[in-house]
């Protein structure tokens, strides 16, 4: 996706519509920065704003996302292409998240164990109760709230596949919590044909 055609776009139909960067950042409740950050290449609006941005200018987002306007023609053609590549970055980023997830998990329960076992030693070497026994529930929250943020990394990146249909959607955050799992295969539910197996996390 080319960020420097999308601005370039962007401010060409702002101009034709005689608007300022000030006008077009209150008619989306944006700052002027915002629009001069995607006008310069540096950034694209954000998907809670693709329509909005789109009627003011008047243009289609298969366009505003190509960067160019779009004959009848060409539509399908480019509005395939352009989803491929959503699709792709989509799953690049979702890659990504699954691996901060990964190390994040491993991190965590390396320090915590690290830290139970020091504490462990003072308690039983020195005497030490207090400080010890303070630091072992703190880590212990600190784990938990890391394990918590794992979850929900895992829940937002990719999808669940249905053993049965195949369907592939998002379960909820709470959804993700209650059911048992194995790694990040997880006894879920599916939406569309109602039977519980255990899904499969999939990228695409």
């Amino acid at each position: 996706m080319d960020y420097n055609k999308i601005g370039n776009f962007i401010m060409t139909e702002r101009k034709a519509r005689k608007l300022t960067q000030a006008k077009l950042a209150e008619k989306l409740f944006v700052s002027e920065k915002t629009i001069s950050k995607w006008e310069n290449g540096n950034g694209i609006p954000d998907t809670n704003l693709l329509q909005k941005l789109c009627e003011i200018l008047e243009i289609s987002v298969n366009e505003l996302l190509n960067g160019e306007r779009i004959s009848n023609e060409e539509y399908s053609s480019k509005a395939e292409k352009k989803l491929l590549e959503l699709q792709e970055a989509r799953m690049k980023s979702d890659k990504r998240l699954l691996k901060i997830e990964i190390v994040l998990g491993v991190v965590s329960i390396l320090l915590f164990s690290i830290i139970w076992v020091i504490c462990a030693y003072v308690i039983e070497a020195l005497n030490i109760y207090a400080l010890p026994i303070v630091i072992m529930v703190i880590s212990f929250v600190l784990l938990l709230i890391s394990l918590m943020f794992c979850m929900y990394i895992e829940q937002k990146a990719g999808f669940y596949a249905c053993k049965h249909c195949n369907h592939k959607y998002v379960p909820t955050l709470t959804q993700c919590y209650l059911a048992m799992h194995m790694g990040r295969t997880r006894y879920l539910k599916c939406p569309k044909c109602k039977k519980k197996s255990w899904n499969k996390k999939v990228l695409k």
